[in-house]
C-alpha cells in the first residue's frame, strides 16, 4: 500500500522534487508535519503574480498579491474597488485604472495604486526565454525578494530553478493543477516529511534522500556536538524502516542557484557492509546497446527475479527482495513472512524455486 512507504529528507525546499516526481507518476502523497512545496505562501505569492501577469481578469490572484509585499494599500481600498468593479461588471484590475482615472481617491491612494499597476505592467510587457526567467524578473522587481527568511528565500530559489527550460503559459497552467489530496485518498498515501518530523513514527519501507556534505550532515553544521546532532537525526530516521530502507545521493545537486557537485554523506562510511547493497548508478551506463556496468550484468545473470519466490529449509518459504554481486560473491535479501527479512550466500543458501 502506499502508506506503507515514507521518503525522508534533511530540509524541507527538498521536497520540492520529489512532489514533481509523485505527481509525474500519479502517486498519490502527503507531506507530514509542513506543507506542500507548492502550497508554502511564498510560492503561492509569486505563482498569483505570474498568473495575473497573463492574465489581467484573474480577481483571485490580484486580492492575494495586490498588498504582497506591503504597500499600504488596506482593506478599505481594496473593498471600495470590488464595489467599483461589480456596479460596472469589470474585473478588479479594470477597476483600478478606472479609479486612477477618475480621481475618486486620495492622492496617497492613487499613488500606492499607480506603483502596482507599473510594477504588473512591467512584468507583462518584459520578454522571457522561460517562466524561471520571468519568475526572477517578479521576484525582483515586485520588491517581495527584500521582505523574506533566509528559508523562504531557499523555497523561492528552488521554485525558479524548478521553471528553468518550460515555456510560461504551461508552466502556469500545471501549477494551477496543484490541489490539495482528495479525501478519498488521505489514508492511504506516501508519505513525505523531514527527518526531524519522522521521530515516534515507523513504515514498512523509508527512503532517505539527500546523503551529501553539506545536506547530512546540514552545511550549517561545523562543530563537533553539531555533527555529532545530525548523525543521530540521520539514525532517527535509519530506524524509521522496519523492512527495507534505501539511502540515495546525488552527485551534483542545484542548492541555492548554482550547480554544485556533491561529495557522499561521510555517515554512509559508518554503515556496516555486510547489511548494505551499495549500487553507483554511473555503473549503470548504456552504451551501444550494451550494459557498461558489472553490477548490471549480475543482477540481470540472478538466477532469481525480484518477487520471485523461494523456500529455505529452516525458515520456509519467502519473496526474493534482492539479488545482487557475481559468480560465488552473490548475495540474495528473502523476506520470509514469520522470520523477518534474510540476507543470504547464494553459495550456502540452498534455496528452492517455487512456481
Amino acid at each position: 500500500d502506499y502508506r506503507d512507504f515514507a521518503l525522508l529528507y534533511r530540509i524541507n525546499v527538498q521536497s520540492r522534487a520529489l512532489e514533481d516526481a509523485l505527481r509525474r507518476e500519479k502517486l498519490p502523497y502527503r507531506v507530514l508535519g509542513g506543507i506542500s512545496f507548492y502550497h508554502r505562501k511564498e510560492v503561492k505569492d509569486l505563482t498569483a503574480y505570474m498568473r495575473l501577469a497573463l492574465n489581467r481578469d484573474d480577481n483571485v490572484s490580484l486580492r492575494r498579491i495586490i498588498n504582497t509585499p506591503s504597500r499600504g494599500i488596506g482593506a478599505s481600498t481594496l473593498s471600495k474597488l470590488e464595489q467599483n468593479a461589480k456596479k460596472k461588471s469589470v474585473s478588479l484590475y479594470v477597476s483600478i485604472k478606472n479609479v486612477i482615472k477618475a480621481n475618486s481617491i486620495t492622492a496617497s491612494v492613487k499613488d500606492k495604486l499607480e506603483g502596482f499597476v507599473s510594477i504588473l505592467d512591467g512584468i507583462s510587457a518584459a520578454k522571457y526565454k522561460d517562466a524561471s526567467d520571468m519568475l526572477h524578473r517578479i521576484y525582483e522587481k515586485s520588491g517581495y525578494s527584500e521582505t523574506l527568511s533566509e528559508e523562504r528565500t531557499e523555497n523561492v530559489e528552488e521554485f525558479i530553478y524548478s521553471a528553468e527550460g518550460r515555456d510560461i503559459k504551461n508552466f502556469a497552467d500545471e501549477l494551477s493543477l496543484v490541489t490539495n489530496l482528495d479525501d478519498e485518498n488521505s489514508n492511504n498515501t506516501i508519505s513525505l516529511m523531514t527527518l526531524h518530523g519522522a521521530k515516534g513514527l515507523e513504515f514498512p519501507v523509508v527512503c532517505i534522500t539527500g546523503l551529501e556534505e553539506g545536506v547530512l550532515p546540514y552545511f550549517k553544521a561545523q562543530d563537533p556536538n553539531e555533527i555529532a546532532e545530525e548523525r543521530r537525526l540521520f539514525y532517527v530516521g535509519i530506524t524509521r524502516a522496519k523492512d527495507l530502507l534505501f539511502l540515495s545521493g546525488a552527485k551534483k545537486r542545484k542548492l541555492y542557484s548554482k550547480v554544485q557537485e556533491q561529495e557522499p554523506s561521510r555517515f554512509i562510511a559508518d554503515l556496516p557492509d555486510e547489511f548494505c547493497n551499495k549500487v553507483d548508478k554511473a555503473l549503470k551506463t548504456v552504451s551501444s546497446g550494451r550494459s557498461s556496468g558489472r553490477k548490471q550484468k549480475a543482477r540481470h545473470s540472478s538466477p532469481y527475479a525480484m518477487g520471485s519466490r523461494v523456500k529455505h529449509t529452516k525458515w520456509g518459504v519467502g519473496v526474493v527482495r534482492d539479488c545482487y554481486g557475481e559468480g560465488e560473491e552473490q548475495k540474495i535479501t528473502v523476506n520470509f513472512p514469520e522470520y523477518g527479512i534474510k540476507r543470504l550466500s547464494l553459495k550456502v543458501a540452498h534455496l528452492e524455486k517455487i512456481a
